[in-house]
């Protein structure tokens, strides 16, 4: 009997599809919901939704832990042994800055959760759950981001409520709505909008380089929800990924199919952000604004350079968490006479390095690498991803962000031959 190409794709992909579970959808959705990037778990005033995480993070580590029995810890891989690592050092800076604060406990947590999270998945598994959710999510939020662009007074129905910067937004619960911008931005569940296009440049980024065949319908509703966070870094973090994908060396007609809708979507977006200066001006006068606290390019370079500064004084074991906040403050105000608080600060790889030293700025760095690592063989590939992911955690700290340990986690996992084949192109 002889089985055809085609009958054999079809066949992975039901057996893909019956392999995912409600478990698989209803953990991966805890990981992006139940978490610091999201308004109502990260940033939210109201403290009974902190209590709410904890817990919900207690019972899901036990059910992965009953669900695993542990056996994935008498197994020799890299990212157990990176986690070693972190578990070690994160507690010789506690020790040696005699800083005993739960941020450390939370921190090793965080990645003994995602460590869990990770071995319940196979590559496969992760990919599709991960795609599909962000689709659905991407769905909602431009759903309600054209509601809010025409009528803003239409979620007014709906609880307003305060994050920590004192910012006020509608909480829809699927969706949060500002309206103390000038313009409507979306950031769907998150804390902010430079949250959400992270989680939409790594789908971008699964669809992609991680399966046989990009799903165009997925690949088109993360791009125009991109397009709907107004986020500078956004637009450059995307262009890069797109940019990467047409250094693939695949030549099936399938991805030159993929290289010429990118090279014609690049092109039409390109004219239509230059033929519009509404547009323009909505992206890219944020590189201008010389003010603190706006997101703009200067709050992010002193970032920057702060934390090097406070780096440097602290090589080895870094400041420690207790004090950093205050380190923080002193390096600002040497810098530029002003003292800003930990709120300004927007550079998870520079942080980490001030916060617990050099040892745990290079484990992030390796982790960073042997993701871009899996997206491809070609060598430009690799290096362009690896600059994107720089990018990602140079926008925004995620030093206690669930999803983000859990991708770092992944992109240790050792990668299986196969690759995830679903999607259907339009």
């Amino acid at each position: 009997m002889i089985i055809t190409t085609k009958e054999m794709v079809k066949e992975i992909n039901n057996e893909i599809k019956t392999s995912l579970t409600l478990a698989h959808y209803v953990i991966l959705l805890i990981v992006i919901y139940i978490s610091d990037d999201t308004f109502n778990f990260g940033t939210n005033e109201n403290y009974m939704y902190l209590i709410i995480k904890y817990i919900i993070y207690f019972f899901l580590t036990l059910y992965l832990i009953v669900a695993s029995n542990l056996k994935f810890l008498t197994i020799f891989s890299k990212s157990l042994v990176v986690f070693y690592l972190i578990v070690f050092f994160v507690f010789m800076t506690s020790f040696f800055n005699l800083d005993l604060s739960g941020g450390y406990v939370y921190q090793i947590w965080l990645f003994f959760l995602a460590i869990l999270i990770v071995n319940f998945y196979s590559h496969k598994e992760f990919v599709m759950t991960y795609s599909k959710l962000i689709y659905f999510i991407s769905l909602i939020s431009l759903l309600i981001f054209v509601i809010s662009s025409i009528s803003p007074s239409f979620f007014q129905i709906f609880p307003a409520q305060t994050n920590s910067a004192g910012a006020t937004f509608y909480n829809l619960g699927i969706c949060i709505v500002s309206f103390e911008n000038l313009y409507v931005r979306n950031m769907s569940i998150f804390r902010e909008p430079g949250v959400f296009m992270i989680y939409l440049n790594m789908a971008i980024i699964f669809e992609l380089f991680f399966k046989e065949k990009v799903n165009r319908r997925y690949l088109l509703v993360f791009i125009f929800a991109i397009f709907s966070t107004l986020s500078t870094a956004a637009f450059l973090i995307l262009g890069s990924i797109l940019i990467a994908y047409l250094f693939t060396k695949n030549k099936n007609k399938a991805v030159l199919k993929n290289k010429a809708l990118i090279m014609g979507l690049g092109i039409i977006a390109i004219a239509f952000i230059f033929s519009s200066s509404t547009f323009y001006s909505m992206i890219f006068d944020k590189i201008g604004k010389n003010s603190i606290g706006e997101g703009s390019s200067l709050a992010r370079g002193i970032s920057v350079v702060a934390n090097f500064n406070i780096f440097l004084e602290n090589f080895i074991f870094g400041t420690g968490i207790k004090i950093y906040p205050l380190e923080f403050s002193k390096a600002t105000l040497a810098l530029i006479g002003i003292s800003l608080d930990i709120g300004n600060n927007t550079n998870t790889i520079t942080t980490l390095f001030a916060v617990y030293g050099f040892f745990i700025g290079c484990l992030f760095i390796f982790m960073l690498f042997s993701f871009a690592k899996k997206t491809s063989n070609s060598l430009i590939v690799r290096i362009i991803i690896f600059f994107v992911l720089i990018m990602f955690y140079s926008n925004e700290d995620l030093r206690y962000s669930l999803m983000s340990a859990t991708l770092l986690m992944w992109g240790l996992k050792n990668k299986q031959k196969d690759k995830v084949v679903i999607g259907e192109s339009i």
